[in-house]
């Protein structure tokens, strides 16, 4: 027996009508302590934290190294009632955002080491035991790295300040850098493709997407409101609104790489034509899936394909999508599962297979289609080719960074940071390392 948690899967302040749902992840009842905590991961809420990891700036403007564990004062943790669960804990309760935040990495991990075949194995096991969930409600991002994952707030205009730790995608998106770099691995020094870090966002657009697609309540809520014809706008093709990022990702859009050629400026964008394609992959497969049930006609099928570039052809598809719909909704529902697992799988075993060095969306696209061959004998390659062509993957490749030549190297980025890269940072006077001792900074 599991534990159950309460989380939500749109965040009340997304979609004011959102309540908690009860779920239960593969936590052993009785297993959870205070936190909540476990033997691979612990929440805390540190109290006095000014600023999140990484490479952050001395009193005197030095660069230093900032890594866990966080060793100050933290608010009360959450705690199991005498059942083990933490379910019982409500929205407007103390302990409530640790535990849903603790409740959306659990759940995510359960849904793609199922796709993974075995537990992930942290890749900073090496320095640390259990990774660091930090809760900064006054930081305006979230971010993975070398043995933690912190959750800041969105700040309104009007003073409201959302806390990612209550907006799942957020917290699930974060999580999928921790299954890129525990499976994949950190890029060498120099290897670092700029499709690699579009691959970042993209593969965790989409570890986001197929663990709400767990929720049978995202399932059903998203059939009922397009009847199938997933590229009528919908929850599971745009990802959380109160994103770090500023901006709505969604997965269907229509980029390609010839947008990206000439250059990119942000790696968010640059993942857009990589989602798009395993999105649209996602739905083929779906729509495959209802003709060999007997659900829709292969002219509905080629109509749809139509529909993505026709406007006129939106209309009829809807209407078709509607009777069948109609019809035969449980089929629908197994159909799209169905679909949710075969690319899950595809995107997992395509982690495998791939290495993070030099990597490109071309690389990612041929090993999906060698997946496929071993899978199923090639059962998909025509939709996977199909998709990643329309988007010009592995064909055209992203130019370079135009905001001043290279992106910023991997030492200033939290996210790969290694403990080793502290060599490549200058030396702090003693002067500012006691001014930081006094800041209670740079624990």
């Amino acid at each position: 027996m599991g534990t159950r948690f309460r989380l939500f899967v749109q965040p009340p302040f997304e979609d004011a009508r959102s309540s908690p749902e009860i779920v239960e992840v593969s936590s052993p009842l009785g297993s959870l302590t205070a936190g909540p905590a476990d033997n691979c991961m612990f929440v805390v809420e540190p109290v006095g934290k000014t600023g999140p990891y990484g490479v952050n700036r001395g009193p005197l403007g030095t660069p230093y190294m900032y890594l866990p564990p966080w060793t100050g004062k933290i608010l009360e943790p959450a705690t199991p009632d005498e059942c083990g669960n933490f379910d019982y804990l409500r929205p407007s309760m103390a302990g409530f955002e640790a535990a849903h935040v603790f409740g959306c990495v659990r759940f995510t991990l359960d849904v793609w080491e199922r796709y993974l075949g075995q537990p992930l194995t942290w890749h900073f096991r090496d320095h640390y035991d259990r990774l660091e969930i930090s809760i900064l409600p006054r930081w305006n991002n979230a971010q993975y790295g070398y043995g933690f994952l912190e959750v800041g707030s969105q700040f309104e205009n009007d003073g409201h300040v959302l806390p990612f730790s209550l907006d799942f995608d957020v917290i699930a998106h974060e999580v999928g850098h921790a299954i890129i770099f525990s499976v994949l691995g950190v890029p060498r020094s120099g290897t670092e493709y700029p499709e690699y870090l579009g691959f970042q966002e993209a593969f965790s657009d989409c570890v986001s997407l197929i663990a709400a697609m767990h929720f049978p309540s995202v399932i059903d809520n998203v059939l009922a409101e397009t009847r199938g014809n997933l590229y009528r706008a919908n929850r599971l093709a745009r990802f959380s609104e109160f994103s770090p990022y500023q901006q709505i990702r969604s997965a269907n859009n229509k980029r390609t790489m010839a947008e990206f050629a000439r250059g990119w400026k942000d790696e968010h964008a640059l993942s857009q034509p990589l989602t798009g394609a395993i999105f649209d992959i996602l739905v083929d497969i779906f729509h495959e899936s209802l003709v060999a049930r007997g659900l829709i006609s292969p002219a509905v099928e080629d109509l749809a394909d139509i529909a993505e570039f026709d406007p006129a052809a939106e209309a009829p598809v809807q209407h078709a999508f509607d009777r069948a719909f109609a019809r035969n909704s449980d089929g629908f529902i197994e159909a799209l599962l169905d679909a949710r697992d075969i690319v899950g799988k595809y995107l997992a075993e395509t982690l495998w297979a791939l290495a993070p060095d030099f990597l490109d969306y071309g690389d990612v696209a041929r090993t999906m289609l060698a997946i496929d061959r071993n899978e199923s004998g090639g059962q998909f390659a025509r939709i996977i080719s199909r998709n990643f062509g329309q988007r010009a993957i592995g064909e055209l490749h992203a130019g370079a960074h135009v905001k001043g030549g290279e992106h910023r190297s991997h030492v200033l980025s939290a996210r790969i940071l290694l403990p080793i890269d502290h060599l490549d940072l200058p030396k702090m006077s003693y002067r500012e390392k006691v001014l930081l001792s006094r800041s209670g900074t740079g624990q």
